[in-house]
């Protein structure tokens, strides 16, 4: 046999008995090599970087801009001729305003997330009698941005509500509340609006008219969501029941007992 028929036949012979060996993949990541990355995920975080910088920027601005904003000026409402503190009036008007537009009031420092989650729900289901800012936040609006109706509005006054609930307690909180909000007829105090519309007094220590009720408390405070529309001498189906709703959370909250809700709702007449 010629070598060169040796040699192929040979070879024949190793191919074949290698054909019966498993075969394995010996394929490796290089150990020095790092995994290849997902091009999705480096894009995302590429884009929310700058969002990221661009709203840290636009709160830092706002916090600025909220810095023109003297709290100490609020105090300037107590120089009003019909002022009265709430600290002097009956625990029932107070609460009138509180079960109505910020029944959380004593629990947050100036903004209430439950409360505003709520109100959103609430409005989204036509279920709102409450509104979604805290009262803290309604004294801000009212004294120093009343015209202005946007969202850099509305952030710097969550930054001035939280610095006038460091600088004020509670009570006085309410009282510029109170003192400082329309109500109809050209009247911006509770105690002018009371007199004006009632011919009663918020002011305990007041002999010269009677004491303002459960009834017209609530009448009062749930006018000032339509001050214009709200007629106190021919009150409408809507604002009846934004009444009633007012005494019934006045009476859950313990600001009124049963006896005194029962009374307003006869009054009512509902």
């Amino acid at each position: 046999m010629k070598r060169s028929d040796r040699y192929k036949q040979t070879k024949k012979q190793t191919s074949q008995k290698n054909s019966n060996i498993p075969q394995h993949n010996t394929y490796f990541q290089p150990v020095n090599k790092p995994p290849k990355k997902k091009k999705g995920k480096g894009l995302l975080i590429k884009i929310l970087i700058p969002i990221i910088i661009l709203i840290a920027a636009f709160i830092a601005t706002m916090y600025a801009f909220s810095l023109r904003a003297d709290v100490d000026e609020l105090r300037s409402i107590e120089d009003k001729e019909t002022f009265v503190s709430v600290s002097n009036m009956p625990d029932y008007t107070k609460g009138a305003f509180i079960a109505m537009e910020d029944e959380r009031y004593y629990k947050h420092n100036g903004f209430d997330f439950k409360g505003t989650s709520r109100a959103l729900f609430s409005t989204i289901s036509e279920n709102s009698v409450q509104g979604g800012s805290t009262i803290t936040q309604q004294v801000v609006k009212n004294y120093y941005y009343d015209n202005e109706q946007s969202l850099t509005r509305k952030i710097k006054e969550l930054f001035v509500a939280h610095r006038a609930e460091k600088t004020y307690d509670k009570n006085e909180i309410l009282s510029f509340y109170v003192n400082n909000i329309y109500f109809g007829s050209d009247q911006y105090t509770v105690e002018s609006a009371a007199n004006h519309f009632f011919g009663v007094t918020t002011d305990k220590n007041n002999p010269n008219l009677p004491q303002i009720s459960v009834l017209q408390s609530a009448i009062l405070a749930s006018k000032i969501n339509a001050p214009s529309v709200y007629n106190v001498n021919n009150m409408s189906d809507n604002f009846i029941n934004r009444v009633k709703i007012d005494l019934e959370k006045m009476k859950q909250q313990d600001y009124i007992t049963d006896e005194q809700y029962e009374n307003a709702i006869q009054e009512l007449g509902v």
